[in-house]
């Protein structure tokens, strides 16, 4: 016959199925164990389901431990020993319960990548807008709709003026060359028609060169690369702001009078000047 003892059956092992039995075998339901406590049901479900990361950090673990097994009369050292060597502890909880984490908002992807991206786009689009403001587009040609821009000829020949009245077109290597040729500076010689205020400005190539000009009102009346063996033809209101590329290639002629040289810097390509509404360089 076995001794009293084997009718006692074994102690559960975990400590959430200990405080269960205590609870259940002193008839103390989770209500009542909850109110005697001051605490939520769910917080002792979670503790007699040994769900210790559901209340947080191990202290606040220990010390509902201890409260529960002191209110059903359980050694704490035991329950707490029992707590700690508990398989329950493979992480380390959260100081956050686990019932709060499931309520907070899900955090998306950081979006710092996007708001740096749209600031650099922003910068540069910024840039683009002001460059054009400043200089055009020089690939696209104006309408006169468009622009009020004088008219700009593109003369491929030079032609010449026959004795006669008769307006030719010069051939190379004819007899008749030579006095076309002559007659040509008494007709660059004649007086032109200006409005007061107004210069005319004639720009010759003999070779490739950007040039631009800007009216007395800062508006751009050229901005073009003028090819070799053209030239342009435009009349505008003085003072005129003259930028030529390739000063060295290129003639011009201010109301009839050709410029013997353009102003540029020592060992510089480039031309800048002003052009008074005299006609005169400044």
């Amino acid at each position: 016959m076995n001794p009293p003892d084997a009718d006692v059956t074994e102690l559960p092992s975990s400590p959430g199925a200990r405080l269960r039995r205590e609870r259940e075998a002193q008839g103390i339901s989770h209500q009542q164990a909850a109110e005697s406590l001051n605490l939520d049901t769910m917080v002792l479900t979670h503790l007699e389901a040994n769900d210790f990361a559901a209340l947080g950090a191990p202290v606040f673990v220990k010390g509902h431990l201890r409260r529960y097994t002191t209110m059903l009369g359980l050694d704490e050292d035991e329950i707490v020993s029992l707590y700690e060597h508990s398989k329950q502890q493979l992480g380390e909880p959260s100081l956050v319960p686990k019932s709060r984490l499931e309520m907070a908002p899900v955090r998306g992807k950081p979006r710092w990548p996007w708001v740096v991206g749209g600031a650099v786009t922003f910068f540069i689009a910024s840039a683009l807008v002001a460059y054009l403001s400043e200089h055009g587009l020089p690939w696209v040609d104006t309408t006169p709709e468009e622009s009020t821009a004088p008219v700009l000829q593109e003369v491929p020949a030079t032609t010449m003026q026959s004795p006669a009245g008769a307006s030719t077109p010069a051939i190379a290597g004819s007899a008749e060359a030579p006095s076309s040729a002559a007659a040509a500076p008494a007709a660059a010689a004649a007086p032109i028609a200006l409005q007061p205020g107004q210069v005319n400005l004639r720009v010759k190539f003999s070779a490739d060169s950007w040039v631009e000009v800007f009216d007395g009102s800062g508006k751009a009346v050229l901005y073009d690369l003028g090819k070799a063996g053209t030239e342009r033809t435009l009349t505008a209101t003085a003072p005129l702001s003259v930028t030529i590329g390739n000063a060295a290639s290129v003639a011009v002629t201010v109301n009839g009078r050709v410029l013997p040289a353009l102003p540029r810097a020592q060992g510089q390509a480039l031309a800048r000047f002003s052009i008074g509404p005299d006609g005169s360089l400044r």
